[in-house]
This record gives C-alpha cells, sequence and structure tokens, in this order.
C-alpha cells in the first residue's frame, strides 16, 4: 500500500457512527436488506466496536478492517476471511475524506471491492468539513479533504458503479465499473 502523509488513526470517534441509520434511513425495504445480509465489511471502521454491536442486534456479522486503528493481525484475518467468501456489502464511512493521496484512495476503493460480493452495495459518505475542497492537516497525523461527497464521485466511478446519492450525504454504489485496458 502507498504510504500515507497522515495516518489518520486519530480521527477515530469511538461512538455508533451515524451511518447506520442513514443507511437504514436510505433503505426502501430495510427488513428486506437485513434478511439477505450475513456479513457487512466495515472499511475504516475505527478501534471501537459500536457499529458492530449495532449490526448485531439485527444478526449481521459487521467485520471491520482498519489499517491503523486495529492490528496487522486483525486486518489480516478480516482479509482472509472475505478473500474465501466476501461481504454481502461494505460501508466506507469518513474514509476518504482523511486520505490526502488520490493513489490510496484509489487502493482504498480497489480492496473495498475485492472484498466485497460483486452483487452487493457499497455505502460511502464522507466528512465534508468546511466543504472550501482545500484540503489541510486538522490535528497532529490528521488531514482533512474538505470536499462535499459528490466531489468523490470521479474516482469511485474508477471501481463502483454509482447509484444513489440519498440526500447529498450517502453514495451507494451497485457492481463495479469495467476496467479499461
Amino acid at each position: 500500500m502507498t504510504k500515507q502523509k497522515y495516518t489518520s488513526a486519530k480521527t477515530d470517534l469511538r461512538q455508533v457512527p451515524a451511518v447506520f441509520k442513514l443507511l437504514m434511513d436510505s433503505l426502501e425495504h430495510p427488513e428486506r436488506f437485513l434478511a439477505r445480509t450475513d456479513e457487512i465489511l466495515d472499511y475504516g471502521g475505527g478501534a471501537g466496536d459500536k457499529l458492530t454491536g449495532r449490526w448485531a442486534d439485527h444478526g449481521v456479522r459487521n467485520l471491520v478492517l482498519d489499517p491503523y486503528n486495529r492490528t496487522e493481525a486483525h486486518n489480516a484475518l478480516v482479509r482472509q476471511l472475505l478473500t474465501v467468501k466476501p461481504a454481502d456489502h461494505a460501508i466506507c464511512s469518513n474514509v476518504l475524506n482523511v486520505i490526502k493521496e488520490p493513489a490510496v484512495r484509489m487502493e482504498v476503493l480497489r480492496e473495498i471491492a475485492a472484498l466485497t460480493s460483486p452483487e452487493g452495495v457499497v455505502f460511502f459518505t464522507v466528512y465534508e468539513g468546511n466543504r472550501t475542497s482545500r484540503g489541510k492537516r486538522s490535528k497532529v497525523d490528521c488531514w482533512q479533504n474538505n470536499r462535499p461527497l459528490k466531489s468523490y464521485c470521479k474516482e469511485i466511478k474508477k471501481v463502483f458503479k454509482t447509484g444513489d446519492l440519498v440526500s447529498g450525504k450517502l453514495l451507494m454504489c451497485y457492481g463495479r465499473a469495467k476496467v479499461k485496458g
């Protein structure tokens, strides 16, 4: 993986992410989604397990992969499990916005695609900061791109077919983009 200048390890908020409610509220039939979901990949899910507990309440196994807030052994196990049987769906919440380097964001997107079923939905959110699109260091060893979610669509479309942008806060992607070349 390409080295990041800012690790984003200190951006973990250790709370139940708002993405759960946003995701469930955006689904036309959340009960159908839950009935067809055994595992979710939570890419960049942080050190805490509050979202894991929330998914477990609905019978869904949440597998967190976080290069900066989980051990190498933990991440290796998650990658191994999802290489054998990809996750039904994936969440990438408030991750792309803390990665300064476009090449690293592309690696993240490709890894999510590799570890998620091609039929699965991938949900993206970002913290938009001040929305100036002028990135800056936000605190020690932390970066913030300050970009709206829709500004990431061009990058995301290189890996995923984009689907629905829900209330400007949640991007639901369906399928994989055809790789050119």
